[in-house]
């Protein structure tokens, strides 16, 4: 097998809107918390880079489309009883990952906004829910992080190499 064994999984579109929402998250959340246009303005690129990340996976194909990316309860009960076994693509559990983690920075984006109108201006409610969601995000974040050093560790394969890269073992 050519390649030394190893399979495309993610396009190179995939993995940087990944690596680019990554920076971002982490940029607006430790580096520039201060509400001001720069944290508003990175917060709404990654609005944009989710929005992207949709729309490819509308126009891709295998594990880069959206029928791939659908969580499954019944799916996920299965891959727990089976003992998680090592996927291709996302397993399961990424699956629910993938969507809480655009979920939030969607309503991020979303609360952010909502902060600068005029009928929530200066309302504390929302800035302490958009606090609360960024917190969440870093919390989801952390988990991401966790299951993929605890999956690279099991499957015995660099999950974080294979985003990289694109290309993952051969089943």
């Amino acid at each position: 097998m050519a390649n030394g064994g190893r399979v495309p999984v993610w396009d190179a579109a995939v993995r940087l809107l990944h690596w680019l929402l990554a920076g971002l998250v982490l940029f607006d959340y430790f580096i520039d918390d201060e509400g001001g246009l720069l944290h508003r303005s990175v917060g709404y690129i990654a609005v944009g880079v989710v929005f992207s990340r949709l729309l490819w996976s509308a126009l891709g194909k295998g594990a880069n489309a959206f029928a791939a990316l659908r969580p499954s309860l019944e799916k996920t009960l299965a891959y727990g009883r089976a003992g998680a076994p090592r996927a291709v693509a996302h397993d399961p559990l990424g699956l629910w990952m993938v969507w809480l983690l655009w979920s939030l920075v969607l309503l991020l984006g979303l609360t952010g906004w909502m902060t600068r109108l005029d009928a929530f201006w200066g309302d504390e409610t929302l800035n302490r829910v958009h606090a609360w969601l960024a917190h969440a995000l870093i919390a989801a974040v952390a988990l991401h992080l966790a299951g993929v050093a605890t999956m690279s560790w099991r499957w015995r394969e660099n999950l974080v190499l294979a985003m990289l890269t694109g290309r993952k073992r051969a089943d």
